[in-house]
């Protein structure tokens, strides 16, 4: 049974039960509120979707922060640490809580955010050799590129080497290079408008049971907020076309990459996204 555990403020240690339809805000329809500035009316959702726990922000105004990311939604797992306005909650498995051991993805994730990560120049070294040399690198590496078409081409390409050799099922592994090619082009064509004298960055996380990729582009960013409220709103054809004549990203992109990613998220200002993919369709 999962558990919100309250971090903060007089409530520090209390624990509340994870249910379909929890919300969290100032309102008084909202089962855990606080009053405070950054709190909305109704700021954050926890649902299930096909049987798994999930939260997610309840209005485009609202900040979600899960392990320092300032994300839309994001599946629940065992110590996770949320930041819903001025509450931290983190969140608590009872069946874990027997094994001492710390979580893989979070110490990689933590080894991938530090500074002293080794960023590669793609176009100067030949990462494929280097892979086959040091297996390590298979599991975490991260390089910048030129924003021009043969380069990407070309990391897609490394990228997809690394995917499919890392144990990823067939059906995952087409879903996680068509958000891999719609986000890096995304980088290109609207974070660099084209410009190739600007870098893309990627971190790529072999975390054992699912990968994640991280893309940074030189950018000003986008109101990602915004538009995947206006995704959910409206049809995607229509919020593609909207995107579109706004010279932005289109819905019909952004749609698809949400309904195929299990985790996505963004930074505050829109110019580096993070997805994470399952390797498995069905967990074992």
């Amino acid at each position: 049974m999962l558990k919100l555990e309250v971090l903060n403020t007089a409530f520090k240690g209390k624990q509340f039960k994870f249910k379909d339809g929890l919300l969290v805000g100032g309102g008084p329809n909202c089962q855990i509120r606080a009053q405070h500035g950054e709190m909305q009316e109704t700021h954050a959702k926890f649902y299930t979707d096909a049987k798994k726990p999930m939260v997610e922000i309840a209005c485009k105004e609202a900040h979600l922060f899960v392990n320092g990311r300032d994300v839309v939604r994001h599946e629940l797992r065992h110590g996770d640490e949320l930041v819903i306005g001025p509450l931290r909650f983190r969140v608590v498995d009872d069946s874990r809580m027997s094994s001492g051991a710390m979580r893989l993805d979070q110490l990689m994730a933590d080894l991938a955010t530090s500074e002293s990560q080794e960023i590669f120049d793609f176009a100067k070294e030949d990462l494929f050799y280097r892979t086959t040399k040091d297996p390590s690198l298979r599991k975490s590496i991260a390089f910048a590129l030129p924003s021009r078409d043969r380069f990407i081409d070309q990391a897609q390409i490394f990228l997809s080497r690394l995917t499919k050799n890392s144990g990823m099922d067939e059906e995952k592994f087409d879903g996680f290079m068509t958000c891999l090619k719609e986000l890096i082009l995304n980088a290109h064509r609207h974070g660099h408008k084209y410009d190739e004298t600007k870098t893309i960055t990627i971190k790529y996380l072999d975390l054992g049971d699912r990968i994640s990729l991280s893309i940074a582009d030189e950018g000003p960013g986008f109101d990602h907020k915004a538009l995947l409220a206006s995704v959910n709103d409206k049809d995607a054809a229509s919020a593609a076309r909207d995107r579109y004549q706004a010279g932005g990203f289109g819905g019909l992109g952004f749609k698809l990459i949400t309904g195929l990613a299990d985790e996505l998220s963004y930074n505050e200002s829109g110019n580096q996204v993070t997805f994470v993919m399952k390797k498995l369709t069905k967990e074992e």
